[in-house]
């Protein structure tokens, strides 16, 4: 397994000690595998988050900067107090800006967003985490290395080791092409460090002459609840039962886990009947210019003892309707904007998969303008050529459930809930894109 590594360094705010801030990340960042392109980006990103957060803390104020190693990203975290922090620039659709000082400041944290893959922002007490993550760079799958693929019917089932995961992520880019995955499942090299670094396990049935037959993917997903990819079966005319026996496989692994749910949301070629409920459908755009839906299945392993979730009202008839069709208890909570007072800026992350024309827009914080803010992405993304766009909202916190309105005027409708074990379900909605071709 991948060792993961963390390293630490606490300094003050000064602008004296950036080259001790920026030497660290840059430092800590070749160390742990990326390239010096990458280095250097995360290293420019520290500098403007740096610079920025002495600028607007007191004189001397400390912070902390931590550097994480996953086996396949570099995750910088900075800890700080959060008053002053304008997170807006974070958003997609954020613009540079040089009306004021103020503005000019932000324009650091506008680059520093970008220079990065991705970002979390979190608040603990009077603390605020930003964490910039910079990937590892792995070449995409070539379908024309994958092995030929033939009928297996007499195998075992197994864990694989790392040459057969990436070997079968080929084989799921050339025979399973037109069926959907995680983004990641484009990069065999990077499905392999994750499976190394122990975030992802899987199942895979291959026969005595070592001809693999189909594959299983699973990895936690939130809370108590299991998420799992596939199955991929290779050949049509291997034996029928395979797909059975590779989820039968997963099930025995994650038994010991204590998980409560199962959830499938890319059904590779096709479950096995009697093992899931369907929650729901996402539509998908093809490469070959069609719409295709896509179910999310769920399967109860455990007691689910029920959980409070937050909603707004214009949610809560949907909510219902979907928690009695699971037989599932919750208490839905309601939020309601009476008066009090609310951040001005709303904050969105986005994760796009380009070569499937497709993106997920994630809460990252509250504001008055949340409508406004959703509309500028929508519309930015549709620009870049996104056609099927969603958006994921956790019910175990309040703050993301305020989005409702936003997302109902802007044209997004709830496709299903996904149960979430203890922890907080997820609804997942979908922007009418394809109603409007």
């Amino acid at each position: 397994m991948t060792p993961q590594m963390t390293v630490d360094l606490t300094l003050a705010a000064y602008d004296a000690l950036l080259p001790v801030a920026t030497g660290f990340v840059e430092k800590s960042a070749l160390a742990f595998g990326l390239e010096q392109k990458e280095a250097l980006a995360l290293t420019l990103a520290t500098e403007e988050v740096f610079l920025y957060l002495c600028r607007i803390s007191a004189p001397g104020k400390g912070l902390e900067i931590h550097c994480r190693f996953t086996g396949y990203c570099v995750e910088t975290e900075f800890v700080f107090e959060a008053a002053g922090f304008q997170m807006k620039a974070f958003n997609l659709t954020a613009t540079p800006s040089f009306e004021d000082e103020a503005a000019t400041r932000e324009t650091g944290l506008l680059i520093a967003s970008r220079l990065v893959d991705r970002f979390q922002l979190g608040i603990t007490g009077p603390h605020l985490r930003l964490t910039l993550v910079k990937d590892k760079v792995y070449p995409e799958a070539d379908p024309e290395g994958a092995p030929l693929s033939e009928p297996v019917s007499h195998y075992v089932v197994r864990r694989p080791d790392g040459e057969e995961v990436k070997t079968s992520i080929r084989m799921v880019s050339r025979y399973c092409r037109l069926r959907f995955s995680p983004m990641s499942a484009r990069f065999p090299g990077k499905v392999a460090d994750i499976f190394a670094a122990g975030h992802l396990d899987a199942a895979l049935a291959v026969d005595a002459a070592g001809h693999m037959g189909g594959i299983l993917f699973w990895t936690q997903f939130r809370g108590q609840t299991v998420d799992c990819f596939g199955p991929y079966i290779f050949h049509p005319d291997s034996a029928p039962e395979m797909a059975a026996l590779l989820l039968d496989r997963c099930l025995e692994e994650i038994a010991r886990s204590g998980a409560v749910g199962l959830v499938n949301r890319y059904p590779g070629t096709g479950l096995p009947p009697g093992y899931f409920e369907v929650v729901g459908s996402l539509d998908f755009f093809t490469e070959d210019g069609n719409w295709v839906q896509v179910e999310a299945s769920y399967r109860q392993l455990g007691e689910d003892k029920g959980a409070a979730v937050w909603a707004h009202p214009e949610l809560v008839p949907f909510l219902s309707a979907q928690y009695n069709r699971l037989t599932l208890p919750r208490e839905i909570r309601y939020v309601t904007s009476e008066g009090e007072q609310r951040n001005a800026f709303s904050v969105l992350s986005a994760e796009m998969d380009r070569p499937r024309h497709w993106a997920v827009l994630r809460p990252v914080a509250h504001g008055e303008d949340a409508a406004t803010v959703l509309a500028d992405h929508v519309r930015l993304l549709e620009k870049e050529g996104v056609r099927a766009l969603f958006f994921e909202m956790d019910l175990r916190f309040p703050w993301e459930a305020h989005f409702t309105p936003a997302l109902l005027t802007n044209g997004f409708e709830p496709r299903f809930v996904l149960p979430c074990g203890t922890r907080g379900d997820v609804v997942m909605f979908q922007y009418r894109t394809h109603r409007k071709a």
